[in-house]
């Protein structure tokens, strides 16, 4: 999708953009005082999913999370978006299945661009962002537009995304460079637990 093909889109339905963004907006105003147990952030999910384009199930939708142009936004199911994450959807944002936003993630779908020499009324270049099944954000990440982050891959926290990252990657880094396979499990290097594992902590022991 180009700058011209999200600016249309966004353009073509004003009310309903502004309706989706109103609700958003009240939904998260009216849960804010609740303790943010899980069972409360599912709660959000199903409440806020008339806002978004699509939303699959057990979506899980943590405190103080901000979104604009959510109708161009498409949650699958076991989505989890953590604390204070952003997204702003005006170039489309699709976050597949089981995919995880750490708190603070920033998802930028629009580029700022220059209008007689000053970025204050340039038009916006929106292009989509992908999130793909399985893949986490760490914590105060930022994904820029046209960025897709592919199944199982991993986004170190702070990491400056503008690049594609392969499935079951890991990106580190500002601008985020693709460093080596994600781990295949909580706490495993890249080649996950195994007799690798095993070595390494005979090799400690000496």
């Amino acid at each position: 999708m180009g700058s011209k093909d999200a600016t249309e889109i966004v353009e073509k339905s004003p009310l309903r953009r502004a309706l989706a963004y109103a609700w958003f907006e009240g939904v998260m105003w009216a849960t804010a005082p609740l303790p943010d147990f899980r069972a409360v952030q599912r709660l959000r999910g199903r409440l806020l999913a008339p806002c978004f384009k699509s939303c699959g199930k057990n979506v899980m939708i943590a405190k103080d999370v901000s979104a604009s142009y959510t109708t161009s936004i498409e949650l699958g199911d076991d989505v989890w978006i953590a604390r204070g994450s952003w997204l702003m959807g005006y170039g489309g944002i699709r976050l597949d299945d089981e995919a995880m936003l750490g708190p603070y993630t920033v998802l930028a779908g629009a580029l700022h661009s220059k209008h007689e020499g000053s970025y204050r009324h340039g038009t916006p270049k929106g292009a989509p962002i992908v999130i793909g099944r399985g893949a986490w954000t760490g914590a105060h990440s930022v994904v820029i537009a046209g960025v897709t982050v592919g199944e199982g891959a991993a986004v170190s926290a702070g990491c400056m995304v503008t690049v594609d990252v392969p499935a079951q990657a890991m990106i580190t880094g500002v601008p985020g460079r693709v460093v080596k396979p994600a781990a295949t499990e909580p706490g495993a290097g890249p080649a996950g637990p195994g007799k690798d594992k095993d070595k390494d902590k005979e090799a400690r022991a000496k």
